[in-house]
């Protein structure tokens, strides 16, 4: 049924509607380069960019049908989301931003989707979207990528060369249709603006936005459901609203149950119409938006239930002997001089030497990638 728009909320909603369009690498978040906008025109601009993601949402939409267990050497759900959990790793271990990691996860279930691969390959292809991952964020940004592919080799530990990763990373490049200076649209890309224009919403009625709506707190949210292949169809522009307003309830929740705070329902109401007017504009079914709600409800609870648990484990990184040699080549060095016998004449003359404390897992294959060396047990960030 159709919600009816509140007065309050009339004199922003049709300006953003008859706005035109817009490119949607735009800096949401900064202001015009010359002066500050006003609402109406920021609300112009926003409405802009939402038609143009709606436009280009198709593009970067995966369609993966992955089996649960391989019967004929096809890639499993497990080996998916393996991927993405080493991709993740990387993205912590370099301390990359968000763009990148969400960038390479949208690439890989996209090469998926169309190519048909075998497992073995599944190490080098993503490495090879992680590659070019940070070649898209350098050109985007204007800055000089300080990641190597040898370093990216290295740390995944993904039994190829440097030469593969950019055979590989070409491969993909053509499969995707990508060209450069056409970012593709993300579900980070989503999230931010519909976490933009329900700030400038909030702030023209009047309501406080809960503080649980942190942008930082949507990413890392974001990350977790992008590394389960349970959402991983689901349409960008439904997940960053599910997303956002899962937030905000469970903020909501969190007030209602304090009696010291008091929230006027009004204000509630502004903030939920929002979304409903969004959904009617993104013309998004009230079934699957239901769906991708009970996806992502079930994600995350199985992700807190993990955070509860006392006895987890941390970060486990298993190295094997030759990247052990390439990180730590001194290992061969001894923390104590050996003693030095006077009698020439002694049995045995050769002293007992002791070795350092370097400590290195056994000497695996590496057949087993990505389990090995930076699939995380569990992973604190």
């Amino acid at each position: 049924m159709y919600v009816p728009i509140h007065p309050q909320l009339a004199p922003i909603i049709p300006i953003m509607l008859r706005s035109g369009a817009g490119h949607p690498d735009a800096d949401l978040s900064a202001a015009s380069t010359s002066r500050q906008r006003s609402p109406e025109e920021e609300a112009q601009h926003m409405y802009a960019t939402l038609n143009e993601y709606l436009l280009l949402e198709h593009k970067s939409q995966p369609k993966l049908c992955l089996p649960a267990e391989s019967e004929n050497g096809e890639v499993t759900t497990g080996a998916r989301d393996g991927a993405a959990h080493v991709l993740r790793c990387l993205k912590i271990w370099y301390d990359l931003p968000a763009d990148v990691l969400i960038s390479a996860i949208n690439l890989f279930d996209r090469f998926l989707t169309k190519m048909k691969v075998r497992p073995c390959h599944v190490p080098c292809i993503t490495v090879s979207c992680m590659n070019i991952a940070l070649e898209q964020y350098a050109a985007d940004t204007n800055t000089k990528r300080s990641i190597s592919v040898e370093e990216l080799v290295s740390i995944s530990q993904s039994a190829c060369t440097a030469g593969d990763v950019l055979r590989m990373s070409r491969v993909i490049v053509d499969k995707l249709s990508l060209v450069a200076g056409c970012r593709v649209v993300t579900a980070l890309d989503w999230l931010r603006l519909l976490r933009s224009m329900l700030l400038l919403q909030a702030e023209h009625c009047g309501v406080s936005l809960p503080a649980g709506c942190q942008e930082e707190e949507l990413v890392q949210m974001l990350e977790i459901v992008s590394c389960d292949a349970a959402c991983v169809n689901t349409r960008t522009s439904e997940l960053a609203l599910v997303l956002l307003y899962y937030k905000l309830e469970q903020q909501l929740a969190e007030w209602s149950s304090n009696e010291e705070t008091v929230i006027p329902e009004e204000h509630a109401y502004y903030l939920f119409d929002f979304a409903r007017q969004v959904q009617l504009h993104c013309q998004m079914n009230e079934a699957s938006l239901c769906a991708a709600r009970a996806r992502v409800r079930h994600v995350v609870s199985r992700y807190e239930r993990c955070e509860a648990r006392r006895d987890r484990q941390r970060l486990v990184w298993r190295l094997s002997e030759r990247t052990l040699k390439v990180l730590r080549p001194t290992d061969r060095l001894t923390s104590l001089l050996p003693t030095i016998e006077e009698q020439h004449f002694a049995v045995d003359a050769t002293p007992t030497r002791t070795r350092s404390g370097s400590v290195s897992s056994e000497n695996e294959e590496t057949s087993d990638w990505p389990r090995s060396p930076v699939l995380p047990v569990y992973c604190d960030n």
